[in-house]
């Protein structure tokens, strides 16, 4: 369990995600645990496409699933992912630069699995833009080389209109859609990218330095199954 995240704020965000038709939520204690839960998801047979998430690298998911010859950069039967944030209302809010991950995770594939870890629940809506605006985007802006000015300041997003611009499309999914199976399952570990500005710097460079660890690793595994 994270420093600012109790007990009693996973199971209320569980619930929410519930009320709002996501199915199934599950919780693991641990990356292992999670990993379990999500290969029980995955028919033998199922084409599984992905969302660039780091998240699902820190859970070997991705390798595995790679070496069992079901992963696909067509059109998947299930789409794996993580979310940026996850209010504790239950609504799942995502930013993208291309729109390719927000939009598979709303329509297309049949079921949609997200795996994230608990430091990426936030309070409320405000706090997932902040989230995103304020650590996500100059994050990933930064690792890839970016020159937009939020990668360059070191800053929040000040709204740009770079066209390397990370933060072009922001979707909340407020409940399931009407033909898309979305399942969640939470970690009780820090996993992908996500924390709060008042956490320990320790605590925040370790999130960051796993991250981008793990982001060179999917950016070889996508290689290797284009």
């Amino acid at each position: 369990m994270t420093e600012s995240m109790t007990q009693s704020d996973v199971q209320k965000t569980i619930k929410a995600l519930k009320s709002n038709r996501f199915d199934p939520v599950e919780y693991a204690a641990t990356a292992e645990e999670a990993a379990k839960i999500v290969f029980g998801m995955i028919p033998p047979d199922a084409k599984v496409g992905m969302g660039g998430s780091t998240s699902l690298m820190q859970l070997g998911v991705v390798e595995e699933l790679v070496k069992k010859g079901q992963m696909t950069l067509q059109k998947p039967d299930i789409y794996l992912t993580s979310s940026n944030a996850i209010t504790e209302n239950g609504k799942l809010v995502n930013t993208d630069m291309t729109g390719n991950r927000v939009s598979a995770m709303i329509f297309g594939p049949k079921q949609v699995i997200v795996v994230a870890g608990i430091n990426k629940i936030v309070k409320d809506l405000d706090a997932a833009f902040d989230r995103i605006k304020g650590i996500t985007a100059p994050a990933m802006a930064k690792i890839g080389g970016l020159k937009t000015p939020c990668a360059v300041e070191g800053g929040k997003c000040n709204d740009c209109n770079s066209s390397m611009r990370v933060c072009a499309v922001t979707t909340i999914i407020e409940s399931k859609p009407r033909v898309t199976q979305i399942s969640v399952v939470l970690v009780g570990e820090d996993i992908g990218l996500g924390w709060e500005a008042d956490w320990p710097d320790d605590r925040k460079k370790e999130i960051n330095a796993v991250f981008r660890k793990n982001i060179a690793r999917l950016r070889e595994t996508i290689q290797s199954i284009r």
